[in-house]
């Protein structure tokens, strides 16, 4: 064991020794730099002097037989010490980093739990949806497709008895408010309507109690309810007890029947669930179902596909009839590939600006390094002369940009985990995954592989450097003081009109959502929203399917509330401007026969909701309290009615079918922007709509749309009212105190949720753009600062000569304005087929919208000059005498 202590006591000696030698050139240098020598000059005299013990020290690591981990922590322990030097540096680069790896992490995440993470479920592989396919040929020829997951309730009960490959569940498809009345408070809370199978075949055991009885699903079953884990927490203490017992929701007796365990993720978040109750009568006759599949054991995809492809409902026979050439079928599709459907688009474009940024930044980064090993010539062709291999020092090399990417994948992670909480309140709902959001294995490795990715991007230049480096330390140190081959140059031109280039498309991206926001903003809305005040209840209560005690509910809170001081009028609706409206079948009576029918956005009003929203009256009525259910059915049409299915506004008097009843259209009013419910082809715009008495609701239309719709009171001020809604409740409660209000909101509000996925995508892909264009800046700013620096000698001799200050600074602020005009002829190159990828978020807004794009030029163009003439200001402060004196 004597040669083995031998051995480390050499070892430590040696490291003693390097130890030595690096304080002794840190002591000559500064002693060099007091006496005016310049650091770099002072560094390569101190290492000259101590070359000797240099060559010494790399010799005897030979004799010695370091190992390459040695050898590799040796360098990770100089190259800790450089960055430590040099703290600004180190500080900027940690700081990009983090910011663009923990972008992209957060990012990540998101992609990673929408398309590559299992569902929360048992075995989701075998899950999915069913769907209802439409296939036939338009008048050009051409197949054209259409698909969709809502089904009706024959579809439902084709599905569950002739698919014997699955397993089959039916559900709603989003939650719905319901008010739930406890011993304390009566609470609003997220209510998911589900079938008898939808937990088993989910794979979801509850932790107390059980799922649905097929009794309970049964029209008009016992009313059961489970209770998430929170809510049963929350709101019942964790009463083990709980089970069994009634509770009040919806203004009826609702047993519980189980709690789901904690952290539970269904199709749509919820506090509780109650039985579906399916049928093909009220909501079953309409396509408001959805539908899930478990494969069976030995079961495969491709035989429940043909067993779903031989079911014919009658949708799909009434199709048939109507495009003979046409071919309708059912069909299964991957249930996570269905969740993610609409949220794929929108999240991979974040994707790719992340990757942008992060693309940018490492091309700042490498350019900072390149400048890093320029600075470093002279000592590293001192080590080369002295016989270190160019392997070495390549090694050494990447231990900076290996240190830097490492700590700042970590912080960008730290970042990421601290940021996820924000961002996941950022989302608007449709685009926030089932389970979550989250730092799993797969994000640390995509961090990870990002870090090692951004540690080989910037470290390779500096490689590619090495190769051309000149061996004689003199020789190098010309080369430094004068500015630099072009080559190095045209390298760092490169990678800043790179960094443009991509930030082009980024700032393109960015306007046309912009663009397509403003527009959307501003659309007519058709109405007056200032001191306008809305608040939501739920109404899927048994008490008022009443149509009587509907009336009597509406008459008394409408008058309690105009009885505040400072209100002007106040009104209820179905839904209000800004809100998706109830889709309504109906048939035209007069002078019409067979008519099919058609569809159209449908409202139960109060009289006074015109008078409240402002929205003119253009020919006829607004309703009066004289339009009861005893009276003449009637209706109000928007313009966009009377054009579509009437050809003109003069429509006082016609008549049109809804359900059982013909209603009279008595007035036509002014169109007000909505959310489609009939064509989802933008998220806000007009609708045919009409309006109907809220009087005229009969007992089956109130139970059925109050399960979908919460209605809205709505008031209009003097002005500002101090307490307004404090006030409402009040005046509600007076009425019936189990009656809460869900929310109060301005109309300005409800644009703003309206527009929630498009102000999300802005903010987002526009604070991406205003980082890519700041990253892009700073790198134009650093090259032209650089060549400053290394070419003042030179500039200084030229000015001696009789060149002036301007000639100079045009000369050296041009190399930043070529990369810019490169990086911008291929930024709107490589822009004219990326922005395609965002078509399907666009609305009122070309393609390829010249306005945008030639703000894009301007602003790159202006801010471009600014940071490449902006450094070129150092040049006045050069003098010529002090230059040739130093020559």
């Amino acid at each position: 064991m004597n040669w083995l202590t031998q051995l480390f006591s050499r070892r430590r000696e040696a490291t003693n020794v390097s130890e030595e030698i690096a304080e002794h050139i840190e002591e000559k240098t500064a002693e060099l730099r007091a006496a005016g020598m310049s650091q770099q000059e002072a560094e390569n005299a101190a290492r000259r002097e101590f070359g000797n013990l240099l060559l010494l020290e790399e010799r005897s690591r030979e004799v010695w037989q370091w190992t390459t981990l040695e050898a590799i922590l040796r360098d990770l322990k100089y190259a800790f010490r450089q960055l430590h030097r040099n703290p600004g540096f180190t500080a900027t680069v940690l700081l990009t980093l983090s910011v663009a790896i923990g972008a992209n992490t957060a990012v990540f995440s998101m992609v990673n739990a929408l398309l590559l993470r299992p569902l929360p479920y048992s075995e989701p592989q075998r899950l999915a949806t069913v769907m209802r396919n439409y296939g036939l040929v338009d008048e050009k020829g051409r197949a054209v497709s259409d698909t969709g997951n809502e089904q009706d309730g024959e579809t439902w009960d084709l599905v569950r008895d002739n698919v014997p490959a699955a397993r089959a569940a039916v559900y709603s498809f989003g939650a719905s408010g319901v008010n739930l009345q406890t011993r304390s408070a009566v609470r609003y809370v997220q209510q998911q309507r589900v079938s008898a199978s939808y937990f088993d075949v989910l794979g979801i055991r509850p932790i107390l109690g059980r799922a649905f009885t097929a009794e309970e699903d049964r029209p008009n079953g016992p009313r059961a309810v489970i209770l998430s884990f929170e809510l049963w927490q929350s709101s019942f203490n964790a009463d083990r007890q709980v089970l069994g017992q009634q509770i009040s929701l919806k203004g009826a007796p609702y047993t519980v029947v189980g709690v789901l365990p904690p952290n539970t993720y269904t199709t749509a978040p919820a506090d509780l669930w109650t039985p579906l109750q399916p049928s093909r009568e009220g909501e079953g006759e309409g396509e408001n179902y959805h539908m899930v599949l478990r494969l069976k054991p030995g079961a495969t995809w491709a035989a429940a596909d043909a067993q779903l492809a031989a079911l014919r409902p009658g949708s799909f026979i009434h199709f048939a009839k109507e495009h003979p050439e046409g071919h309708a079928w059912l069909s299964a599709r991957l249930l996570q590939k269905e969740l993610a459907d609409e949220s794929r688009t929108p999240t991979l474009i974040l994707m790719s600006a992340v990757a942008f940024i992060l693309l940018i930044a490492c091309g700042n980064l490498a350019g900072l390094m390149l400048v890093r090993v320029v600075r470093r010539t002279g000592e590293l062709a001192t080590r080369l002369a002295l016989g270190a291999t160019r392997a070495s020092i390549w090694r050494q090399l990447m231990m900076e940009p290996l240190l830097l990417a490492l700590a700042g994948g970590g912080m960008g992670i730290a970042m990421a985990v601290a940021g996820l909480h924000l961002f996941a309140g950022m989302l608007p709902p449709q685009l926030m995954p089932v389970g979550g959001l989250g730092i799993d294995g797969r994000v640390l490795t995509f961090s990870v592989v990002a870090s090692f990715f951004t540690c080989f991007f910037i470290g390779v230049l500096p490689a590619v450097e090495l190769r051309g480096m000149k061996l004689h330390p003199s020789m190098a140190r010309n080369s430094q003081r004068s500015g630099g081959s072009s080559s190095r140059r045209r390298t760092r031109q490169v990678l800043i009109a790179g960094e443009v280039m991509l930030t082009v498309v980024l700032l393109a991206s960015a306007g046309l959502l912009v663009r397509t926001l403003v527009h959307l903003q501003t659309l007519p809305p058709g109405f007056d929203s200032s001191n306008v005040l809305s608040a939501q209840i739920s109404l899927d209560d048994a008490r008022y399917h009443d149509p009587v005690a509907f009336e009597m509910l509406l008459q008394h809170s409408l008058e309690a509330m105009k009885r505040i001081p400072g209100v002007e009028s106040a009104a209820v609706a179905l839904s209000l401007p800004f809100e998706r409206g109830l889709n309504s079948g109906f048939r035209l009576v007069d002078g019409v026969t067979n008519d099919t029918g058609h569809m159209t956005s449908a409202a139960y009003i109060t009289p006074e909701f015109f008078r409240v929203l402002r929205v003119p009256i253009l020919s006829g009525r607004a309703f009066t309290g004289s339009d009861t259910a005893e009276s003449e059915p009637v209706a109000i049409v928007n313009t966009s009615f009377a054009l579509e299915f009437f050809k003109t506004t003069d429509v006082i008097g016609r008549h049109i079918r809804s359900g059982k009843e013909i209603r009279r259209i008595v007035g036509v009013v002014g169109d007000v922007t909505k959310r489609p419910g009939l064509m989802q082809s933008t998220p806000l715009s007009t609708e045919v709509t009409y309006y109907f008495p809220a009087t005229q609701s009969d007992k089956g239309l109130l139970a059925l749309v109050h399960v979908w719709f919460q209605p809205s009171w709505v008031v209009r001020t003097h002005g500002p009212v101090q307490g307004l809604s404090e006030a409402m409740q009040k005046a509600m409660s007076e009425v019936d105190p189990s009656l809460p209000f869900a929310g109060f909101h301005s109309l300005d509000e409800l644009q703003a949720v309206a527009l929630r996925q498009q102000r999300f995508q802005v903010l987002l892909l526009g604070i991406l753009a205003g980082l890519a264009l700041l990253l892009s800046l700073v790198g134009i700013y650093g090259l032209v600062s650089n060549m400053v620096v290394q070419r003042t000698r030179e500039i200084g001799i030229r000015m001696a000569l009789g060149s002036t200050i301007g000639q100079a600074m045009v000369e050296i602020g041009t190399s930043g304005v070529f990369a810019v005009a490169l990086g911008l002829v291929g930024g709107m190159a490589l822009a004219s087929l990326t922005v395609r990828l965002i078509k399907s978020e666009l609305y009122g807004v070309r393609l390829y919208d010249p306005l945008t794009f030639a703000a894009v030029l301007v602003l790159l163009i202006l801010a471009a000059l600014a940071a490449s003439f902006a450094p070129t200001r150092r040049i006045a402060r050069i003098d010529p005498a002090s230059t040739l004196r130093a020559e």
